[in-house]
């Protein structure tokens, strides 16, 4: 019997070649370069690989006209915040990549936290001006050793920026949902309620929470005003987590050391955003999951694993909606 699935993807999270079709000779595959592709290639497809970022609602209307066949959809990205607010059809399994890029999100917002403490947009801009700078930017910098990271969120990422956090010789405290008991690379755990406690002591606060009715807005203003002025913070999961105008007047006044900003709350970030001309802001669109040939054999394995599971009538992996 013939299985038919679609494909929306980017080139780079293509991992339906040659190799995949010899692997599977059941399946038959509709890729979809374009939306103007996308319909036909969901007549008769019972499997649909995208990702988050495609659900634009025009997207959204011609996956819910043409899903009557699909059962199953597996998610190129760890978020499906975009889809689900574009509008997914019902009744049908969603899965995610799980782990296949939470290594990479970690370092990556580690990276930024150094970039920022370490001063290296400033030194970047004083090469452009062939300016030595080193007595004029010494001034700026700093080491995490010893300094206090709160993570908020403590999910598959939280977990591992908490281990790579410990190797730096941080203090580190996570903020969940339910104040969970601390595992070895995490110094404490507390409740959402009580994270107005733990943000004064913070050098770095670490953006880990994905986006949801209940965190939206989570670092507000209010809290920004609690953080102490050489804090940093750092997003590497939605913008929408954060109070961006008044992240961005922090920074603007001095009352924040700097942020290094992976996620935005508008994407692509408007040319009159504030966060572009802010000298203490290290910043790069959304590619902190990204990592070449690396994430693409991890996500290659996984759909295979799920297009196995899948095709034999086994649960599937990394299930975040069962119909």
């Amino acid at each position: 019997m013939t299985v038919r699935i679609a494909q929306f993807v980017a080139p780079r999270n293509d991992v339906i070649d040659a190799a995949f079709l010899r692997d599977f000779p059941e399946i038959e595959v509709a890729k979809a370069a374009g939306l103007d592709a996308l319909a036909p290639a969901l007549q008769g497809a019972v499997a649909l690989i995208t990702t988050n970022s495609a659900f634009t609602p025009e997207f959204a209307r011609v996956l819910c006209d043409n899903a009557d066949s699909l059962k199953w959809i597996q998610f190129t990205t760890v978020g499906i915040d975009i889809a689900d607010a574009a509008g997914l059809p019902p009744g049908l399994w969603l899965t995610n990549t799980g782990d296949v890029m939470q290594a990479t999100l970690a370092t990556h917002a580690i990276a930024l936290m150094l970039a920022v403490q370490r001063g290296l947009h400033r030194f970047e801009a004083a090469r452009a001006r062939h300016d030595w700078a080193r007595d004029d930017l010494a001034k700026h910098l700093v080491v995490p050793e010893g300094g206090t990271m709160v993570i908020l969120g403590m999910g598959r990422i939280g977990q591992d920026i908490a281990r790579k956090a410990r190797a730096f010789g941080m203090r580190v405290i996570c903020v969940t949902r339910a104040g969970a008991p601390a595992n070895g690379a995490i110094d404490r755990v507390v409740a959402r309620e009580h994270v107005d406690e733990v943000l004064p002591d913070a050098d770095v606060v670490m953006v880990a929470m994905p986006i949801d009715n209940e965190t939206r807005g989570f670092l507000s203003a209010a809290r920004i005003a609690l953080m102490k002025p050489d804090a940093i913070v750092v997003n590497i999961s939605r913008g929408l987590v954060v109070d961006e105008a008044a992240l961005a007047d922090a920074l603007a006044a001095g009352c924040l050391k700097g942020a290094g900003l992976d996620a935005f709350g508008d994407e692509p970030l408007p040319p009159d955003s504030p966060f572009w001309k802010l000298e203490n802001v290290v910043m790069t669109p959304h590619v902190g999951g990204q990592a070449g040939d690396h994430n693409r054999r991890k996500l290659a394995e996984l759909v295979r694993q799920n297009m196995r599971r899948f095709v034999d009538g086994r649960p599937l992996l990394n299930v975040v909606r069962a119909p």
